[in-house]
């Protein structure tokens, strides 16, 4: 398969195992896809959330830019969902 067309799953589970290896940094229970977006370079941005510990569901987001020729993690960046598109719900 030529990288530079990883498909969704491939970036996806590239994102979910770059959040899981830094564990002793990040809670990372309850891991949950809520997003997906290809770019027009290619690049795939994952949004992740998890559950924080001892609450009930509050949750954190955040989306990672995954390269589909290096298949590394970019950058990883806090998501407010409250946000879209420049707007807010």
């Amino acid at each position: 398969m030529n990288n530079m067309n990883i498909n969704v799953k491939d970036a996806v589970a590239i994102a979910m195992d770059y959040v899981r290896s830094l564990k002793d940094l990040i809670p990372a229970d309850q891991l949950r896809l809520e997003e997906t977006i290809r770019k027009d370079s290619g690049h795939w941005l994952i949004t992740l959330s998890y559950k924080h510990p001892d609450t009930f569901d509050e949750r954190t987001y955040k989306y990672l830019e995954i390269d589909p020729e290096t298949r590394e993690v970019l950058a990883m960046r806090i998501r407010n969902p409250e946000i879209v598109d420049g707007g807010i719900f």
